[in-house]
């Protein structure tokens, strides 16, 4: 009979040890789930944000009202000019400006792309505000060479429209006391994508 005791609590305490082992080695694996999950959010929030910031300064850079002789295309005569060469001259500078832009699109919509596969939809809409602020300067570069090829007629007949391309074009166009609407979209879009990953850039 002692015997079968003995027996007895051995198999349960077996059991138990099974139990044990079986619940340790869930919790185990629920942390390390965990912890790959939290990697995996700071390393994409740090991705994302790293490429808003690029995009951001490439925008204000493409801004600057400054335009250096070094800018224009080889040959260009600014004091002999038609407005066909005039409007070429601005492409070719425009064009330019571009390119790092263009560069700062790609890798911030791959950034995005693997943020919206982690978090959905949400992400992707908060981040397009921001690549809409880049069409926007793209319209307007666009807008005013199409102004500069017909020699400065559109911005004549509708001096506010070329008042808003030019200050959407150049930073701080129209004097100090001038609104900078697009400068103000640009903050707020990369304003709103801080706030969307900041939970997931602390990690403990």
């Amino acid at each position: 009979m002692f015997t079968e005791y003995i027996t007895a609590f051995k198999d349960v305490c077996l059991s138990i040890a099974a139990i044990t082992t079986a619940f340790v080695a869930i919790s185990g694996l629920k942390s390390w789930q965990k912890e790959l999950q939290g990697k995996a959010d700071f390393e994409v929030a740090r991705g994302l944000i790293r490429a808003t910031y690029k995009l951001r300064d490439e925008l204000t850079y493409s801004r600057s009202p400054f335009t250096s002789a070094n800018e224009f295309p080889d040959g260009y005569d600014p004091l002999n000019k038609t407005a066909e060469k005039e409007a070429e001259a601005w492409a070719y500078v425009f064009t330019n400006r571009w390119k790092p832009i263009a560069e700062a699109i790609q890798e911030f919509e791959a950034q995005t792309l693997e943020a919206e596969a982690l978090w959905g939809n949400g992400i992707k809409n908060i981040a397009f505000e921001l690549r809409r602020c880049s069409r926007t300067l793209r319209a307007a570069m666009e807008a005013m060479v199409s102004n500069t090829a017909r020699d400065g007629e559109a911005f004549k007949s509708d001096k506010e429209f070329g008042d808003k391309i030019k200050s959407e074009i150049w930073l701080g166009w129209g004097g100090s006391k001038a609104k900078d609407e697009l400068g103000d979209k640009i903050l707020e879009a990369v304003e709103n994508i801080e706030k969307e990953l900041r939970p997931h850039l602390k990690r403990n």
